[in-house]
This record gives structure tokens, C-alpha cells and sequence, in this order.
């Protein structure tokens, strides 16, 4: 079983290590061509397949498990989820670009259902399930800023960026809904899955929402030279827009391509 464990997380490494190349590669070949190298957007993209490429590596040579009274606890997994998802809702707050109120409350919702996820996942009995219930009304609150507020923000920007952004969302929000659903059925709930198994479904999942979001989000590269042109802003312009609006009104700026 434990050797069925490590293999499925040394695919998982090998998957997330491949899915690093495509935004690092593209990073390097737009710097050759043009002065404007969207390095943030990059090296955001890189970042999450970068992060959960170490982790699954640790997880196949069995380093960051606890044993804890509850079972087996992967540190590495949630320090990768806690890492990671941040950095999937910022690609996304930089399409979109909503206040930074606005994206800074749905990165501190995300770390409070993975806070609650470990803590489910450390304790057992009532603690567990009420750490669970909570980590999943907070996830609600995500979706509904996933579904609401990032779309309303990215309604002022082009209609390629708005495709980007619907496309990536929509892989977000529809397998982060299934994660809960495993955690669930795996031995940290209701054990009806094997480590091993978990293990499968995990690096599945994992592949889809972090290596196809990276991948599909360097295939629509295209629309970071379009960012700012529904509203009828150049950049420059429109940071001094955002900076004279937050100066007067006393409103967040608007993200941009800093």
C-alpha cells in the first residue's frame, strides 16, 4: 500500500515538475521579444506547479507525514494547498483585477478552509466534523466571490481576457469542489477510500486544477496584452486613475501588471 502511495506521488511530482516548463518557457521567449515580459503573471503560474512539484516529492520519500491520534497527517499536501491555492485566486484577481480588498478577502477565505482542512484532519470526532462544517460554509463564501465578485470586476476588461478568466474560473471552481468531497469519503472522513486511493484521486485532481489551469492560462497568454483595453485605459493611465480614486475616495486600487 505504501508503495502504491509513493508512486502515485512521484507521477504527481513528475506531472507538476512538467507543468512548471510551459510558463517558465514563455516567460523566457516573450523577454527575448518584447520589453514587456508580464514576469508576475509567469512567475505566479510557475510558482504553483513549482511548489506542488516539491511537495509531492517530499510525499514519495515518505518526508512531512505526523502520526497523529486522528492517523496519518501530510503536512506536505496542505503546506502545498496553502501555497498553491493563494497563488491560483491571485492569477486570477490579476485578470479580473478587483480591489485588493477584494482579493486579499477571498485569499484569506482560502486559508481559512485549508486551516480548517488540517485541523479536521489532526483532530477526530465532533472537533473534526465541526473544523470540516466550518471550512466548508467558508467555501461557499469563496465560490459565491468566485462566481460574483471576480466576474463583476472582470466585466470592464476585453472580451479575450474575459474568456481567459471564464475558462480558468470555471476549472477552479468546478474541481475545488470535489476535493471536500474526497477528503470526505477518503480515511480522514468517512474511510471509504484507501490511502492509496486518496493518494490516485489527490494527484488526479491536482494535475487537472494546477497543471491545466497553468496550461491553459499560458495558451490565452494573449490576453495579458489586452488587459486594461475594455475600460479605454493604457496602463499608465489607468494606475493613475486607481491611485487618484483611492487618494479621493479612500477606495483600494485596482490591481494591474506592476
Amino acid at each position: 500500500m505504501l508503495v502504491d502511495t509513493a508512486i502515485w506521488a512521484w507521477i504527481g511530482a513528475l506531472a507538476m515538475g512538467a507543468g512548471t516548463i510551459p510558463p517558465l518557457w514563455a516567460w523566457f521567449a516573450r523577454s527575448s521579444e518584447t520589453d514587456e515580459s508580464h514576469a508576475v503573471y509567469y512567475g505566479t503560474l510557475a510558482g504553483v506547479t513549482g511548489i506542488a512539484a516539491i511537495a509531492y516529492v517530499l510525499m514519495a520519500l515518505g518526508v512531512g507525514s505526523v502520526s497523529l491520534s486522528a492517523g496519518e497527517l501530510d503536512v506536505a499536501r496542505y503546506v502545498d494547498w496553502l501555497l498553491t491555492t493563494p497563488l491560483l485566486l491571485l492569477y486570477l484577481g490579476l485578470l479580473a483585477r478587483p480591489s485588493r480588498r477584494v482579493l486579499a478577502g477571498l485569499i484569506g477565505v482560502d486559508v481559512v478552509i485549508i486551516a480548517g482542512g488540517i485541523t479536521a484532519a489532526a483532530t477526530a470526532g465532533t472537533v473534526s466534523w465541526v473544523t470540516f462544517g466550518v471550512a466548508g460554509v467558508a467555501y461557499l463564501a469563496l465560490v459565491y466571490g468566485l462566481l460574483v465578485s471576480l466576474p463583476r470586476s472582470a466585466s470592464a476588461e476585453s472580451d479575450r481576457v474575459r474568456a481567459v478568466f471564464g475558462t480558468l474560473r470555471n476549472i477552479t471552481v468546478v474541481l475545488w469542489t470535489l476535493y471536500p468531497v474526497v477528503w470526505l469519503l477518503a480515511p480522514t472522513g468517512l474511510g471509504l477510500l484507501t490511502p492509496a486511493t486518496e493518494m490516485l484521486v489527490f494527484v488526479y485532481l491536482d494535475i487537472v486544477s494546477k497543471v491545466g489551469f497553468v496550461v491553459v492560462a499560458v495558451a490565452g497568454a494573449d490576453a495579458l496584452d489586452r488587459l486594461g483595453a475594455g475600460s479605454g485605459l493604457g496602463a499608465d493611465a489607468e494606475r493613475e486613475f486607481a491611485a487618484a480614486d483611492s487618494a479621493g475616495e479612500g477606495q483600494t486600487t485596482v490591481l494591474g501588471d506592476d
